[in-house]
């Protein structure tokens, strides 16, 4: 069995590489990617790859963008989308996207571990926050249907994007960084997401950027 884990942080690779081996032990081979790029590259050249786990928070290319890749590549390879946003939007999309099956970050090993031997098997696993009512209120990770960012936002989100802080973006766009700090609050608000990566990854479902 081969399976790709693609992430950019090593500490998480790692992690979840004594995780597999633990369940699957010699009989597995374990490829990394620390980004988008990679991966393809990966895909490309391992033609016997059984599944993929694919970080959808990349910092080359958006995971949507290797998903999309992937299925034309290898459509009949599994994907595993891996993020730390749980919105049933973002969700669905990831699965729309060609996604065998989403594994939210807060899961625990053994939460995995079921998710992964089920797609493995030929199945599919979304988890329960896909199913939510995305349109309650009261729902923390509740996303709008419209949003009214200025072209000043839509720039500074777009060097979120690229990893810059509110320092570098002040410093870029030739303004303060309180300025700065108050676009980010905005734009958070706005999107009504929690933090700088769940703005970017609504945004690119919202067609923003």
């Amino acid at each position: 069995m081969k399976i790709l884990i693609t992430d950019d942080h090593a500490l998480l690779r790692d992690s979840l590489s004594l995780l597999l081996t633990g369940r699957f032990g010699s009989d597995l081979q374990l490829l990394h990617a620390e980004n988008g790029h990679i991966a393809l590259q990966q895909v490309e050249t391992h033609a016997d790859l059984d599944l993929i786990l694919l970080d959808i928070d990349l910092p080359d290319i958006h995971g949507f963008q290797v998903l999309k890749q992937i299925a034309q590549q290898a459509p009949s390879l599994p994907v595993i989308a891996v993020s730390g946003s749980i919105t049933p939007h973002f969700i669905r999309q990831c699965i729309s996207l060609g996604a065998s099956g989403f594994i939210p970050k807060t899961s625990s090993g053994k939460g995995m571990l079921s998710a992964i031997e089920l797609v493995l098997g030929g199945g599919s696993y979304v988890p329960r926050e896909a199913f939510e009512d995305e349109e309650d209120p009261k729902r923390p990770n509740h996303v709008k249907t419209e949003t009214s960012l200025t072209l000043r936002q839509i720039e500074v989100l777009k060097l979120i994007r690229k990893g810059l802080s509110n320092e570098a973006i002040a410093e870029v766009l030739g303004i303060s960084l309180t300025t700065v700090k108050s676009h980010v609050r905005s734009i958070l608000e706005n999107l009504n997401v929690k933090n700088r990566t769940e703005a970017v990854n609504e945004a690119l479902l919202l067609n923003l950027l």
